[in-house]
């Protein structure tokens, strides 16, 4: 029987994804527990109250950092290596050394949330693991990262397209942000207001320069390859790529309205933010008129369909964030919970909802292993409703909570955090369902990865044979 030459670089990849998707479920379940803790005591402060580890201040911080590099980056190192290596009709190589960098980095990571879990912490944004833990994180970084470079260099075609982009950018940028920010505020701290400018800033393009090219050139990639349709106006991607990449590390210091900064600084990311429509519109029209020639194809396929409800949620919340980067609104919005509508939706609604549907097309092929269709539509469904739960109470609850902080005739404990409780209550509800759903994540991961001795192979013998081309 002959074997495609994807079916070789699925077989090459097999460990070193299999790896990384395998630590990106298990820190799936591990921010989805801490984000029930955090959402819990804000309905009951009492809520553990005898565990002083489990305090609300940790206990976010460390959902955050566990889920932006537990769950993200073990994402992005697995589905990185896939689709490049499939792109440049390269094997994987270096695949020991890429478990031992694997190792290390999520080792990294489960000594520094225990390190904030026992309060010994940094104070800046997305930084806060201890000083002692980031040295053994960038070397693991670059050491996956130099590996996927060189198999980027060794690809068989010389021309790139838009999915080696976005995907590159977003894997070379985490290492740039880093340095920028790790020298300015621990190796030769700035001084005064600076730091939390720089702080913030790293915290912000953390999301938008890393989290979110990745992203979209996964997207890029997956629209066209199960829909066997080229991405309608392709000519727009190169556009929207630099538009990224000039604007969005700009565009973030509009949170800043207000703060005690000159003003020339808000002013320059209020102006980028509205800037962002052009690279919004270009994505939104790559891939949603690629996909929507064939409605029924997308609502079939369940992976696409993960993809799609992610495009779109970028689409939408993108356009809300535009609008509350005004001065005006932000004036009212940016001491309220409507930030948490900001952060739950880039990673939840379109990063994880993307990865989702990437992972649920790729573990077939690799593996060999089919992941049942009623297991995959319920978790679509499940992480559907508590996504949309999640963000609307945020979004309501966070322009009631900003017009009622304008107040200050009104009793704060009465009449301001007595009206925002209940989407409290509602977004405690939506962490339940989408920690559900991600443990059928999980268990549907795990079903392909690890061998089950009493199951017949022979139902999976033909599939690896099977496996598109695409």
């Amino acid at each position: 029987m002959n074997i495609s030459s994807e079916q070789i670089i699925d077989k090459s990849s097999k460990w070193v994804v299999s790896f990384f998707v395998a630590s990106a479920g298990l820190w799936l379940l591990a921010a989805a527990f801490l984000a029930y803790i955090a959402a819990a005591k804000l309905t009951d402060p009492f809520f553990l109250s005898s565990f002083e580890f489990f305090t609300y201040g940790k206990v976010k911080i460390a959902q955050a950092n566990s889920f932006v590099y537990g769950w993200g980056g073990n994402s992005i190192f697995a589905i990185s290596i896939w689709i490049l290596a499939r792109l440049s009709q390269c094997e994987v190589r270096g695949r020991f050394m890429l478990l031992v960098a694997g190792v290390l980095w999520n080792l990294g990571i489960t000594f520094g949330l225990l390190g904030i879990l026992d309060g010994h912490m940094n104070s800046h944004e997305m930084l806060e693991m201890p000083s002692e833990v980031w040295p053994l994180l960038f070397i693991s970084y670059s050491i996956i990262t130099c590996l996927i470079i060189v198999m980027h260099r060794s690809r068989k075609i010389h021309e790139t397209i838009a999915p080696q982009w976005f995907i590159l950018a977003s894997i070379l940028w985490f290492p740039a942000l880093f340095i920028i920010a790790w020298n300015g505020l621990e190796i030769n701290p700035v001084n005064g207001t600076v730091q939390s400018v720089l702080s913030m800033w790293f915290g912000q393009n953390l999301i938008w320069l890393w989290l979110t090219p990745f992203a979209l050139g996964v997207a890029y990639y997956m629209i066209p390859a199960i829909t066997g349709k080229a991405i309608d106006k392709y000519y727009l991607a190169i556009f929207g790529f630099w538009c990224i990449a000039a604007l969005a590390p700009w565009s973030v210091v509009h949170h800043l309205e207000g703060g005690p900064v000159p003003m020339w600084i808000p002013a320059i990311g209020t102006v980028m933010s509205i800037a962002m429509i052009f690279p919004i519109a270009v994505a939104s029209t790559n891939f949603h008129a690629t996909a929507f020639q064939d409605i029924g194809k997308v609502w079939n396929n369940l992976p696409l369909r993960f993809i799609i409800f992610g495009t779109l949620s970028y689409t939408i919340s993108s356009y809300i964030g535009v609008i509350f980067s005004l001065p005006a609104v932000a004036k009212l919005t940016q001491f309220s919970i409507i930030n948490e509508f900001h952060f739950n939706q880039r990673v939840y609604g379109f990063f994880s909802m993307i990865v989702f549907g990437v992972v649920y097309h790729m573990l077939p092929k690799i593996t060999g292993k089919e992941i049942g269709k009623s297991a995959k539509s319920f978790h679509f469904w499940t992480s559907a409703f508590g996504v949309l739960i999640l963000l609307l109470s945020y979004l309501i609850g966070g322009l009631t909570h900003g017009v009622l902080a304008q107040q200050p005739s009104l009793d704060w404990a009465s009449s301001v955090i007595s009206s925002i409780k209940p989407y409290f209550l509602i977004t405690e509800f939506a962490f339940i369902i989408l920690g559900f759903s991600q443990l059928v994540f999980v268990i549907n991961i795990w079903k392909v990865l690890v061998p089950n001795p009493f199951e017949d192979s022979s139902k999976n013998k033909n599939l690896a044979s099977k496996a598109s081309t695409t």
